[in-house]
């Protein structure tokens, strides 16, 4: 509740009201769009992001049926193609198979190579250097623009309810 002694509270209403409303919803309007336009570009984004998995799924597929991934490989996706298992049930631990055990372990020491690959590449870096990586920090940056586009997109509708209830 305004006081009497409120700044605000000195305003009368005038003509030039009318085009600062005017402009408020023309504000509101365009950070609408801009929203919209965002969360579209996000998820033609997540479209064609889950398009190219889907298609290295399928590369994957192909190699390890044709062997070149070695034994473990072409018994598991034999399996995941009658429909026996999943590469989430076997990198979960749920498909106990041998082939399924040997993948696991595989995967584990290769990650582990990977790691230590990092750790050699990362002595000449300090270990101070917490930096997130560049993606990281984009999609940090586009949620923090969603967010103050939404912050101010309410503060616009809210000055205009507050004009419309002053009119």
């Amino acid at each position: 509740m305004a006081r009497i002694d409120d700044p605000m509270m000195d305003h009368l209403p005038g003509p030039d009201d009318d085009r600062l409303v005017g402009d408020f919803r023309t504000m509101a309007e365009t950070f609408a769009r801009l929203l919209r336009e965002d969360d579209e570009r996000e998820n033609a984004r997540a479209a064609i992001e889950a398009e190219e998995r889907r298609k290295a799924d399928e590369h994957r597929a192909a190699r390890a049926r044709a062997g070149e991934m070695g034994a473990e490989w072409r018994t598991v996706q034999s399996r995941i193609d009658l429909g026996e298992t999943s590469l989430e049930a076997v990198f979960r631990g749920e498909d106990q198979t041998s082939a399924a055990q040997a993948l696991r372990k595989m995967s584990s020491e290769n990650l582990r190579a990977l790691r230590d690959s990092w750790d050699e590449v990362d002595d000449d870096v300090t270990e101070d250097d917490d930096r997130p990586s560049p993606d990281a920090e984009f999609d940090a940056a586009v949620r923090q623009s969603h967010e103050r586009y939404t912050e101010a997109l309410a503060k616009i509708r809210d000055a205009l309810e507050l004009a419309r209830r002053d009119m």
